[in-house]
């Protein structure tokens, strides 16, 4: 009977022990899981961020959609310039100069000169003083630059890349995984949205923004450490998006001081459809 009763009491303390290692340990599991998880998901935010950028660039406004924005990145190019030789400001003058010459534009009259502009002339001149074998002013302009050598070495070599593996080149990412959240169970989307706000110009300023929200991907951890987190997260204005309460019509609610009612969800996020943020993430 005494036997007994100490394996009955052996057996007590154990489970004891075991209980409150896990009561330690638990935390720490789920912060070390969740961390993980969330480093990756900054990750694939990062990614369709800079297919967005690219996007813009093209297109002047981004876009709300997946299969447009994994069409655009599989199948668009984009170029690099190789530059030999670079041009001062006296030379950028000079050539201003000419393009005055060449417009017919009166003296006195300020002209704007871009950089691609003003290679393109050096590159017309070089092609008439080769077909000419008359190189004065390619030898003007050159004796206003010595650092850069003779212009004559002047060229721009165009260089075009595939969009796709400019963006994700020695990643071996699987573009087609990039509207997913990852390590949610239910093949869930990154939410993609667009907005613009007009300026007193009248010009639009285009936003976009891309998130997932923590419990769409911190699910299968640890339940009750998820709820913790969330409940503690909700304090951090940058890491929670605001979604109004319907009513039974599928109105917005509103409180007794006529405030909207709304739910306050912890997610991670990048750029901002309401304000400009200079396509931040919210982990920033």
């Amino acid at each position: 009977m005494k036997n007994l009763l100490k394996v009955l009491l052996f057996i007590i303390v154990v489970v004891l022990v075991a209980i409150n290692v896990r009561s330690v340990l638990s935390p720490i599991d789920f912060k070390t899981e969740r961390l993980k998880r969330d480093s990756v998901v900054i990750d694939r935010l990062v990614k369709i961020k800079n297919a967005q950028v690219q996007y813009y660039k093209a297109n002047g406004q981004y876009t709300d959609n997946f299969d447009t924005l994994l069409n655009f990145v599989k199948n668009e190019k984009i170029y690099i310039v190789n530059k030999a030789y670079e041009l001062n400001d006296r030379q950028l003058e000079k050539i201003a100069n000419i393009k005055k010459e060449q417009q017919k534009i009166k003296a006195g009259v300020e002209v704007s000169l871009t950089i691609d502009e003003a290679d393109n002339i050096v590159l017309g001149l070089l092609a008439k003083a080769k077909e000419s074998d008359k190189w004065n002013e390619i030898d003007e302009l050159s004796g206003m630059n010595t650092h850069e050598g003779d212009l004559r070495n002047f060229r721009r070599d165009t260089i075009w890349f595939a969009l796709v593996d400019t963006l994700y080149k020695n990643i071996n990412f699987p573009i087609d995984s990039l509207p997913y959240i990852p390590f949610n169970t239910n093949g869930e989307k990154f939410a993609l949205l667009t907005s613009s706000i007009q300026k007193a110009s009248g010009d639009f300023t285009y936003l976009f923004e891309a998130r997932a929200d923590f419990s769409q991907y911190l699910q299968g951890i640890n339940d009750q450490e998820l709820a913790n987190y969330l409940l503690e997260i909700k304090k951090n204005v940058t890491q929670i998006r605001r979604e109004p309460v319907l009513d039974e019509k599928g109105e917005p609610k509103f409180d007794e001081n006529n405030e909207e009612v709304v739910k306050l969800i912890p997610c991670r996020r990048v750029g901002n459809v309401k304000e400009p943020n200079n396509n931040a993430g919210n982990w920033e």
